[in-house]
This record gives structure tokens, C-alpha cells and sequence, in this order.
């Protein structure tokens, strides 16, 4: 046999070894029940969006940052009281669970791309600084993540630019964007990892009685029925251009549901699944002592300047917590002082802390840190109007 046929069946052989490694990888991850639209879904269905949304006429709002404000941001109520104040905006819910400011700042990035093709500026941009994203922590829990994070987000010529300086990381991110459906090896291994991890903290408080538990689910399963009763043509997504990224509106909802609603949160806000919200916001994210983590911090600075490059107006919140149940010591609230004064020093904008408004209950949360449907929501975008209705007017 000829040197050219054996080397050509040895690269068959490679190429083929490679496809088993790819093909098995995708199943792998596929039974797992993870991949790119497991992880940015909702990132992803925002920024498909982006093109109508530029087309819009009237002025545009957006509010970004993470779960947070995807729970307690209610764009059509927003647009709607503007409306009957004498101002057309519209709004759109920019909210995603699981991004810290590393990865939001790569997103602001590619937002701001499609705003600039489009030559469209933004109104008004509402950041939200969530301080437990921020911390060494939370950072950590994510380090498996963000080479699949980076690498979905990214654009070629910045994977070929992180291949120039280092190659075998450009190959392997170009592989995981490509080949493997956006899930990295680190992600495989953490995920098995957390499976042998020491379990974290449960609390010693009473368990909801088996009667609480099976009206919870009983009322949980009549909430879903009804959804699918009201909304009966509703193409199932995690962001919704007909919603404007955000979630129903009481106006919609028969009055029935929305009893239905009350029982179910004043059932979802017993002690023992609240204190174990705060535990896992605790393990997870340093939610009281708040040890902030540098290259977060620098990264969520980056981001809002980057806002500011396409929006007339940019101002950073924080929004309330359930301080029924997160409390945070004298030097937590130093820590978190200092990083509000870095932000408006090296940003210029203005910091509004609606999380020391004194408005909100816990009555008003689904759990520890997000607000409740149409009990916290609807406050929490109404306090938002106050506030913004005359910027916007005057504008």
C-alpha cells in the first residue's frame, strides 16, 4: 500500500473518530436535557428581536439586567400608564436569569452593534445593578460556564482574535459555538461535579404541612389551565415580541385567576421555602455579606458605558429585595455603598435604589429576591412610572 493511501485512511479515520466524538457529545448533552437554547434561549429570542424592534417609531425604552428584572419589569403596563399620562414610548423587558456583568457586558456589546447598523438610539436604558450577581461568588459558580457563554455570544472575529493569542483556547471555543451545541467539557464536568459537592445549606425551620404542599400544586396546575384558556393562541417562548419581553398583565386575566393568584403566592411565601430561598441565594451568590468581585464590577462599568454610546439617557438601579428575609450586616451595606459611589463616579450616571424606598413587603415576593405576578410587578412598574414619566415628558 502506498504512503498516500495510508495517510488518507488515517485522516479518514481521524475525521471519522471525530464525528463519533461530536455526534455522541450532542447526544450526550441532548439527554442531559442542555444546550444553546437551554442556555440562551431567552438571550437569543431578545436579540432575533432586535431588527423589529429598532424598526419601531416611537421612542424606545429598554430595561436590562437579570431574572430580576425580567420578573418584576412590566413593559405593556409601562407603555399603557405613559400613554394616559401623554407619553408614547415603547418599552421592551431586556431581563435574563444566569447572565453576571461579564457575560451582560458582552451582550450590551452585541446589542449596541445591532442599534448602531440600524442607526437607532434608545430613549432611555434602565440598568439594573444586582449586587449579588456581582460577587466573587457568584463568579465562581459561573468560571464552568463562560467559555460557552462567551463563545454563543461571541463574533468570529472575536473567536480569530482570541485564537491569535491563543490558539488551542480559539480552537476549543470555536468547537464549542460550533460542534457542541454552545455546552464546554467544564460544563459536563461541573454539572456531574455538583452531583458529589457537599449539598448546601437547608433550613431548620418547619416543613410546609403535606395539605399546604397539595394545594400548592393543585392551585399551581389550576393556573396553568387558565393560562391556557386565556391565552389560547400564545406560540410558547421565553421572550415574546407581542409582550415586549415581559410576562401577562391583570387587565388580561379573568377575575377568577387572579384570585387564584393570590392563594397561590400567600402558599408559595411560607417560612420554610422562603429561608430556603435565602440559603441558596446565600450558598450561591453571597446575597448577605456581598464580597463583590473586581472584574464583575469593572465589567457592569463597561456595560453602562456602552449603553451610553447608543441611549440619550442611561440610569442604574437596584431593585427590592425580600427583607423579610435577606439581611445584610453593617459591612455588607459598606461594601455595597462603595460599589454604588464606584459606579456613578466612573459612569456619571445616576443610581436610584428603589430597594431603600421602603414600598415593598415581602407579600409582594415569590421568593427571596424576585417580585411576585401582578403583587409585585405591577407596584414595582408603577413606582418605575412615577419616577420616569416626567424625565421622558420633559425629554
Amino acid at each position: 500500500m502506498s504512503e498516500r493511501k495510508i495517510y488518507f485512511k488515517i485522516l479518514m479515520a481521524i475525521c471519522l473518530s471525530m464525528l463519533v466524538v461530536v455526534v455522541g457529545f450532542r447526544g450526550f448533552t441532548k439527554i442531559m436535557g442542555v444546550g444553546s437554547d437551554t442556555l440562551m434561549g431567552r438571550v437569543d429570542q431578545a436579540r432575533n428581536a432586535l431588527p423589529e424592534i429598532i424598526k419601531e417609531e416611537k421612542d424606545l425604552v429598554m430595561m436590562f439586567g437579570s431574572s430580576m428584572v425580567r420578573a418584576g419589569f412590566s413593559p405593556r403596563q409601562f407603555d399603557r400608564e405613559m400613554k394616559n399620562a401623554g407619553v408614547l414610548v415603547k418599552s421592551y423587558n431586556f431581563g435574563f436569569g444566569g447572565l453576571n456583568p461579564y457575560f451582560q457586558d458582552v451582550l450590551a456589546t452585541r446589542i449596541k452593534e445591532q442599534f448602531d447598523a440600524g442607526n437607532k438610539r434608545l430613549k432611555l436604558t434602565i440598568i439594573e445593578f444586582n449586587p449579588f450577581q456581582t460577587t466573587t461568588t457568584r463568579r465562581n459558580g459561573a468560571i464552568a460556564l463562560e467559555e460557552s457563554f462567551l463563545g454563543l455570544l461571541g463574533t468570529d472575529e472575536e473567536l480569530l482574535n482570541i485564537a491569535k493569542s491563543d490558539l488551542r483556547k480559539g480552537i476549543r471555543m470555536a468547537n464549542i459555538k460550533y460542534l457542541r451545541d454552545g455546552i464546554s467539557a467544564e460544563m459536563v464536568t461541573s454539572f456531574y461535579g455538583r452531583m458529589f459537592a457537599e449539598p448546601r445549606p437547608r433550613t431548620d425551620l418547619p416543613r410546609d404541612s403535606e395539605e399546604h404542599q397539595k394545594r400548592l400544586q393543585e392551585v399551581g396546575e389550576a393556573l396553568n389551565k387558565k393560562f391556557d384558556e386565556e391565552y389560547p393562541n400564545f406560540v410558547d417562548s421565553q421572550w415574546s415580541m407581542d409582550w415586549q419581553g415581559g410576562g401577562t398583565i391583570p387587565e388580561e386575566r379573568s377575575e377568577e385567576t387572579l384570585k387564584l393568584f393570590d392563594e397561590y403566592y400567600a402558599l408559595l411565601q411560607s417560612d420554610h421555602r422562603m429561608d430556603n430561598a435565602r440559603l441558596n441565594r446565600v450558598h450561591t451568590a453571597d446575597i448577605e455579606e456581598l464580597n463583590f468581585d473586581p472584574l464583575l464590577m469593572d465589567s457592569f462599568i463597561n456595560l453602562v458605558k456602552t449603553f451610553q454610546q447608543f441611549s440619550d439617557q442611561v440610569e442604574v438601579v437596584i431593585l427590592p429585595q425580600n427583607r423579610k428575609w435577606i439581611k445584610n450586616p453593617p459591612e455588607a451595606i459598606a461594601r455595597f455603598d462603595r460599589a454604588v459611589e464606584k459606579i456613578q463616579n466612573e459612569t456619571k450616571a445616576k443610581v436610584r435604589n428603589f430597594d431603600r424606598s421602603g414600598r415593598y413587603d415581602y407579600t409582594m415576593f415569590s421568593d427571596a429576591t424576585h417580585l411576585a405576578r401582578y403583587l409585585g410587578d405591577v407596584p414595582f412598574t408603577n413606582h418605575l412610572i412615577e419616577v420616569y414619566e416626567p424625565i421622558l415628558r420633559r425629554d
